[in-house]
């Protein structure tokens, strides 16, 4: 009599069944390029903040701010994630580099 148990162990499953499953993985998107300070700078220009003003927004320091904006010190990649998603919710946008390597920041396309 045949076994009508499902089995679930990796093993069992033949290279054919499993690699449907690895084509429908979505790659994780790739990771933004760390935010700099002159992108920082000129994020709080267009949404004319103060450096104090994003301080208070984002819940950091601003000292952090002053002294990477100045680049004298680097940032947590955590805090740059932080500080660029602040400036995103204010409708900000940023250019993470073209083929020349150019990074920037503008205002987001408005929603149609």
């Amino acid at each position: 009599m045949a076994d009508s148990t499902l089995s679930t162990d990796s093993h069992s499953l033949s290279k054919e069944a499993a690699a449907p499953q690895r084509a429908n993985r979505q790659s994780p998107a790739p990771e933004p390029t760390p935010l700099t300070g002159p992108q920082c700078r000129a994020a709080r220009a267009l949404l004319l903040w103060s450096q104090s003003d994003l301080a208070r927004r984002a819940a950091i320091s601003d000292v952090t701010i002053r002294t990477f904006e100045r680049g004298h010190n680097s940032i947590k990649p955590s805090t740059a994630r932080l500080l660029r998603l602040t400036f995103m919710d204010a409708g900000l946008d940023f250019l993470d580099g073209d083929d020349d390597g150019r990074v920037g920041v503008c205002f987001a396309r408005p929603q149609r």
